[in-house]
């Protein structure tokens, strides 16, 4: 099976065969994107227990897995089957940023979770963290869920439209990620009077997101043009600006002690124009190498960030280096394959004073 454009020999070497054997394992590769990008990225997930504490990295990673697996492999499977675009998985990625952080870890209302902080008092109203929830559903909808989607197919070109798993899969699936919701949400064992009204409520939204990505046209993000409007600088850049932006927004609000729901549609809107941007300015053709970039610079902040929360003992630096390697392998295949179609191009146009006959 041909994944990568063009069809370069590999070098020998462990990073090599761990390539070979990803591409031998495709779904492999999409499990270990997520949790890896938000997660053990991050610092999320603290990558020291894999040293001081083997049984628990293993058992947070089984956790994890149980939670982002079945999320990312469900609405990849929704986007092929429905036949949708980049709006719908967005969409999809947020219902399920409101079941990992709502039904199971129900880090959307308890004002005093660890993880929290000071957005557990500021913004919280009706028994919701608003403006966390709003930032928190809207970095798993990118970051857990659309990028590693969006990462698998730059990968697996072959792979882009179709399906991973059969109906069995799916039915499995399911019934993996609501039993580790429900597992997850007696481990954190917040039961306050209010609670059951707030599942209710955040179920519903649920639905109603689920609903509105399976009638969302599939060309809503879609772009009108040929080639990228520009170069994979620039795409880059703006996916370094994303994470940085809602970051930062809600620290300095409860900082400033602005209303909170300036900062909850700060966020939102931000989060479509950059996301409509980029989207609407990638273009159809040659534009590979751009979304390499564009990927990048959205992990790039991810890892500065997991360096800085596991500065104590930064073992997720060997994740950063993965990261990089991966990255760079995909951007110098795309690179070369842009650069072979662009010569192709050129060979068929019309020589100066020619007709224009040899004009494919």
């Amino acid at each position: 099976m041909s994944t990568w454009y063009p069809q370069v020999t590999e070098k020998k070497g462990r990073v090599a065969r761990i390539i070979r054997y990803l591409k031998a394992h495709p779904l492999l590769c999409l499990l270990i994107l997520t949790p890896g990008i938000p997660e053990y990225l991050s610092g999320s997930s603290n990558m020291a227990f894999l040293v001081l504490s083997p049984p628990v990295f293993l058992l947070f990673l089984a956790a994890n897995l149980a939670l982002y697996g079945p999320g990312v492999i469900l609405i990849r499977e929704a986007k092929i089957r429905w036949n949708k675009g980049w709006a719908s998985v967005f969409l999809l990625g947020a219902a399920y940023g409101i079941v990992e952080e709502g039904l199971a870890l129900r880090t959307l209302f308890n004002p005093t979770s660890s993880v929290v902080g000071n957005l557990g008092v500021y913004g919280h109203w009706l028994g919701v963290n608003w403006v966390w929830t709003v930032g928190l559903v809207i970095f798993h909808s990118v970051f857990s869920i659309g990028l590693p989607i969006f990462i698998f197919g730059l990968a697996f070109p072959d792979l882009k439209s179709k399906s991973l798993v059969s109906i069995t899969g799916i039915r499995i699936s399911i019934l993996t990620l609501a039993v580790d919701s429900v597992l997850l949400s007696l481990l954190v064992n917040y039961w306050p009077a209010e609670i059951w009204g707030l599942l209710f409520l955040s179920s519903i939204v649920v639905i109603l997101l689920v609903v509105a990505a399976k009638k969302l046209p599939a060309d809503f993000l879609k772009t009108v043009r040929a080639e990228p409007r520009w170069r994979p600088r620039a795409f880059f850049l703006l996916g370094v600006t994303f994470f940085p932006i809602w970051l930062l927004a809600g620290g300095f609000a409860a900082s400033a002690n602005l209303f909170p729901p300036i900062i909850v549609v700060f966020d939102i809107v931000v989060s479509l124009w950059i996301l409509r941007l980029v989207f609407r300015s990638m273009g159809t053709e040659l534009n590979q190498a751009h979304k390499v970039a564009f990927a990048f610079g959205l992990i790039s902040p991810i890892m500065i960030f997991g360096i800085a929360a596991s500065a104590s003992f930064p073992l997720v630096i060997m994740n950063d280096v993965l990261v990089i390697l991966f990255s760079k392998k995909m951007w110098t295949k795309w690179k070369a394959w842009t650069f072979t179609q662009h010569y192709s191009l050129m060979q068929g146009l019309p020589k100066l004073g020619g007709d224009g006959s040899s004009m494919p």
